[in-house]
């Protein structure tokens, strides 16, 4: 299909050349209109005239040209194209009556209080009842089922704005394949409309079948809307809904009521309008996700956090930005109404030379408006849910997004459609893993007036074991409120007498959060009802001024953590003033080998939110990882500063919380997996690769979960297990054996499975940690449990002036505590109790996935245990994962690189050159690098740009590791390998430092060139490398005129934090 050059000269609106009568009917294919209006857009943008129908039709596709057709004092809405031929099926209803038209104000006025916030609120119940048909269908029909995404998400549309606003069932979901006759007259009659409105009115006049297929569409469409009328009539309703302020409602203005072919009409109108689009955005937005399968598990990610095993609520979808972010990219790129028409009041000139006499047709062409590269960037085509973030989206330009239409003609049930939207990808996300059934589809598009995926399928299957029978049965109590795993058995306590107080941590590695989880426990017996712990990012613009805020936060070289990069950067930019009357505490936890950040992310949090007018509790609280002491502060400062201020302010008094303990009850054995999110991977090999003498050092290999995936740099948390030593102890003292099983109930939160059964040695081993310092608190409650006073007196003295020496400094654990004082008779319950959660540890993947299918390899140092110290058996994870055999399982969850923090050990595209500098174990990441670039050389046969790695171990006799994998990727060009050997006498560099200097030649070169330099070392050796490294680097950007910067500092300063990125770790 050609199309033919139009005039380009100033003032004349560009376009194809029509064929006399015709216009331009053939530079159009019918059978897929929206690609065509595309190509012919993108050749002649920002506007173009086609001749259509008999009239000219203008169209728009820049957001400056948009920006004037918006301006409702210039140009109002005008029904033309294919909603000018909707016309006989919807009359006068919302969407398809003319400007001003009379009938179009009363019921626009008797309307509009039903689609207010609280209103659509009100319905979630129902679209919950809804969605939850579909989430049934799809368990029930297994993993290996085609799932028809658009079919079934027009079931699903059409059933919940029937059920919602006009109290009527179509029962969609149990008429087999079969749709309701409503929907098949409805896609007809619309792709009808679309098709005739690209004739001319003769043309259209003879197409006799077509308009008499037409008439029986509409005839079935209003026989259904009387039917509900007629239904309505005999069986009325308490309250108003949708259909009953039809029939009853008065227009405030004068008076009128709507008569029985104006509700037709308007019931026609939503049931078409109230579906249609946003079964197209779902079914969109679920391609989008399975299409960039990151954004599919961050979105998942935010749905566990917030959501959970629970029942969802209303409330929750609140709390969901990412799904807010999809759904708005989602409809900039492909918004389902493809755009809307207005015309001018007078004649007028748009774009400073553009004439438009009144009465016009411009059809603002949302496809092209959207993706306008002066608004949306280069990668305007590209689907970015993050460009979609509040504080980006709010600071776009005016109208700029428009997928709900303009002004007062503006879609009336937008809250509606996004509650819905949320609702069901939420509801999806928490219980199903997704697929494309067919892995090759690309996008095709189904278009009438609206448009939709054609022919996109995909597979669910339940996710976590989840069980068809249990999927939806009635939450308990204990579900809905999740804070507390017992609320309804809350005695001795009212609950409607604690005050209210919100938890949010921010957390990488899992600390924060454990914190966070602790502190939620020990609310209830401080008087307080605390919330779910949620992410930092949760807060961001809500923090509440009912109670007090408590935020938990850490600094990683001198970065917020991911969950609370968007709350720093809002506290960052807020003005005094702007926080009165919120309360707050931050704890900060930090390491004291970070100096120059030490705490940073804490204090500016603490610091900001004071600027801003909140009001500090307490005095900041902080611990420092490195000492062990990180429960112990963290318990004194949650009692002896936190809960005692706020004890003073709000008038609670601590309660005696004896009846808050665990109820422990000893049963038979049963067989019970504890997991949360983490997933079992197998071992397949554990290879020591050190020599005797030195620090073992060793490679995991992997069998990863099923759907599990991976690429080079990417994190994974293990969750270890406590040493069986540990183990036996612990049941020694409370003379429980191993295969002893509980059922644990509490009446305060708690991380412990409640109200299921669970062995003994399993709780102990998975779910505690054995080993953490006791704390001075706990050291407190112990002496109530001594049996005479010789050992009560020796417990209070040492948690008190001896604490330092006699428990900080030997690391002594609760357990050490009960093995050396025997006179302590403390119940397993309150023992329980005590123990904080097992925290997950963080390690690099050291493999490339291409490597070998499903597979992932870990590389870990094992931290001996130190001497002098009474319990500690070194460092529990890597100790624990050094004896794993092939065959043992183990629990993990993947991590993955945020690619938008552009300060994560992401691999670069592959004409990036790299600068790495690693010892020992730090060389994990860089191995799946090289991995990844050897095979991709070996694939394509492609010169790679330069790679260096600098690498630093004791001796090639001692822990040389991974030297012939290393000597293999340099034989083939992939990198060029440079060690020092710090205990070899022979070695010309002992470390890392002096390799720097060695070759800095090499290193200025290639930073030159764009490489970026990747240090993944301890802190000290991390310093040590960019006090010399950086001169180097400094004085070649100031040898080529890269940089202005007067001295190192400044320069260092103002390196894109992408070109030098550190992973240190502790």
């Amino acid at each position: 299909m050609a199309i033919k050059d139009g005039g380009k000269k100033s003032g004349q609106i560009p376009g194809p050349k029509g064929l006399p009568v015709l216009g331009n009917l053939f530079d159009l294919d019918l059978s897929d209109s929206l690609t065509s209006l595309i190509n012919i857009g993108q050749k002649y943008a920002p506007i173009f005239s086609l001749e259509l129908g008999g009239h000219r039709e203008v169209m728009i596709c820049s957001r400056d040209l948009l920006d004037e057709l918006c301006d409702e004092t210039r140009f109002h809405k005008i029904v033309t194209g294919g909603v000018d031929k909707l016309r006989p099926l919807a009359g006068d209803g919302l969407f398809t009556a003319q400007h001003g038209n009379h009938d179009w104000g009363i019921a626009h006025r008797i309307l509009m209080p039903l689609f207010g916030p609280l209103k659509i609120r009100e319905m979630f119940d129902d679209m919950q009842d809804v969605s939850e048909q579909l989430c049934l269908k799809w368990a029930r029909l297994g993993p290996s089922a085609t799932i028809d995404v658009a079919n079934d998400f027009t079931r699903l549309t059409l059933d919940t704005i029937a059920l919602c606003t006009m109290g009527y069932r179509f029962n969609s979901f149990y008429s087999n394949d079969k749709m309701h006759p409503f929907v098949d007259s409805m896609v007809a009659a619309l792709i009808d409309a679309d098709k005739q409105s690209m004739f001319p009115d003769f043309i259209g006049a003879c197409r006799v079948k077509a308009l008499s297929a037409f008439r029986k569409h509409a005839a079935i469409m209003k026989g259904t809307c009387n039917e509900l009328i007629q239904e309505r009539r005999k069986n009325p309703i308490e309250g108003t809904d949708l259909l009953t302020a039809m029939m009853e409602g008065k227009d405030p203005k004068t008076g009128e009521g709507m008569s029985d072919d104006l509700i037709v009409q308007n019931l026609i109108t939503f049931l078409i309008a109230g579906h249609e689009t946003t079964s197209g955005l779902l079914s969109f937005a679920f391609y989008y996700l399975l299409e960039n399968p990151h954004t599919l598990e961050k979105a998942r990610a935010e749905v566990d956090e917030v959501v959970g095993d629970q029942a969802l609520n209303v409330d929750h979808l609140t709390k969901m930005p990412y799904v807010n972010m999809i759904l708005r990219e989602t409809l900039r790129l492909m918004p389902t109404a493809p755009g809307f028409f207005v015309t001018p009041h007078k004649d007028e000139i748009i774009g400073g030379k553009y004439a438009v006499p009144a009465n016009e047709s411009l059809f603002c062409f949302l496809h092209l408006i959207h993706r306008d590269p002066k608004v949306w960037g280069a990668d305007a085509e590209e689907f970015r849910p993050e460009r979609m973030a509040d504080e980006f989206f709010e600071a776009l330009p005016k109208n700029a997004w428009k997928p709900f239409g303009n002004g007062m003609r503006g879609c009336i049930g937008r809250e509606f459609a996004w509650q819905e939207a949320k609702l069901i990808t939420v509801m999806i996300l928490q219980n199903f893993e997704l697929s494309k059934a067919d892995p090759s589809y690309k996008l095709k598009i189904k278009q009438s007036l609206t448009i939709k995926p054609d022919g996109f399928n995909m597979h669910a299957k339940l996710r976590n074991d989840r069980k068809v029978s249990g999927l939806f049965k009635a939450p308990s109590l204990s579900s809905q409120q999740p804070s507390l795993s017992s609320r309804q058995s809350i005695n001795a306590i009212n609950a409607k007498d604690l005050k209210p107080i919100s938890i949010f941590y921010g957390s990488n590695t899992g600390t924060c959060e454990a914190l966070a989880q602790k502190l939620s426990a020990d609310c209830v017996a401080s008087g307080f009802m605390p919330s779910k712990p949620l992410p930092l990012d949760m807060a961001t613009k809500n923090l509440s001024k009912d109670g007090p805020n408590i935020l938990l936060a850490a600094s990683y070289d001198g970065r917020p953590s991911d969950n609370a990069e968007e709350f720093t950067k809002w506290a960052e930019s807020l003005k005094p003033g702007e926080l009165e009357g919120v309360q707050f505490a931050v704890f900060g936890c930090g390491h004291k080998d970070w100096v120059s950040t030490y705490f940073k992310i804490p204090k500016i949090l603490d610091k900001c939110l004071a600027d801003a007018g909140a009001e500090r509790l307490v005095e900041i609280g902080l611990t420092d990882a490195s000492t062990g002491r990180l429960y112990s502060d963290f318990d004194d400062w949650e009692n002896q500063k936190l809960f005692t201020e706020l004890s003073k302010r709000q008038g609670v008094t601590p309660t005696d919380d004896s009846h808050l303990e665990l109820n422990v009850t000893v049963i038979q054995p049963q067989n019970n997996d504890m997991g949360g999110n983490f997933k079992r991977a197998e071992v397949v090999e554990n290879t020591l690769l050190t020599y005797p003498g030195v620090s073992r050092k060793h490679s995991l290999l992997l069998k990863l979960p099923k759907d599990m995936e991976y690429t080079p740099g990417d994190h994974v948390l293990v969750l270890p297990k406590n040493p069986p030593q540990l183990v036996e102890q612990a049941m020694s003292c409370f003379g429980v054996d191993s295969d002893t099983a509980l059922t644990i109930s509490s009446k305060r939160p708690t991380f412990l499975p409640t109200d299921t059964p669970i062995l003994i040695s399993s709780l102990l081993s998975s779910l505690v940690e054995l080993s953490q310092t006791v704390s001075r608190t706990s050291l407190k409650r112990l002496a109530d449990f001594a049996d005479d006073d010789d050992t009560k007196a020796c417990v209070e003295r040492i948690a008190g002036d001896d604490y330092t020496v006699e428990v900080e400094e030997q690391r002594m654990s609760l357990l050490d505590i009960l093995r050396k004082y025997p006179g302590i008779n403390m119940p397993l319950s309150t023992f329980l109790s005590m123990l904080p959660q097992m925290r997950p540890r963080t390690y690099s993947f050291a493999s490339a996935p291409e490597w070998k299918q499903g597979h992932g390899m870990l590389l870990f140092s094992v931290v001996e245990a130190e001497e002098g110290t009474v319990s500690r058996p070194g460092g529990l994870a890597t100790n624990y994962m050094a004896q794993l055999r092939q065959g043992d399982s183990i629990l993990v969850e993947p991590r993955p690189c945020r690619p938008e923090l552009r300060t994560t050990m992401m691999l670069p595209e592959p004409k990036v050159p790299i600068i790495m500098i690693a010892v020992g174990a730090g060389l994990a990441p860089f191995l799946g690098y090289l991995q990844k670039r050897f095979l991709q050389a070996q694939s394509q046969r492609t010169a790679l740009p330069p790679c260096t790695l600098l690498f630093g171990c004791r001796g090639a006799k001692m822990d040389d590791i991974c030297r012939a994998q290393l000597d293999e990727y340099s034989r083939a060009g992939v990198v060029s390998v440079h060690r020092a050997y710090s205990r070899d006498p022979d070695s010309q560099c002992k470390y890392v430092q002096g390799l720097v200097t060695k070759h800095s030649e090499t290193l200025a070169k290639q930073w030159a060139q764009g490489a970026i330099v990747m240090v993944c070392s301890g802190k000290k050796v991390s310093d040590g490398v960019m006090n010399v490294l950086s001169p180097i680097l400094f004085a070649e950007e100031k040898r080529s005129g890269m940089t202005g910067a007067d001295s190192v500092d400044v320069w260092r300063q103002n390196v894109p934090k992408e070109r030098m990125i550190l992973e240190v770790f502790g």
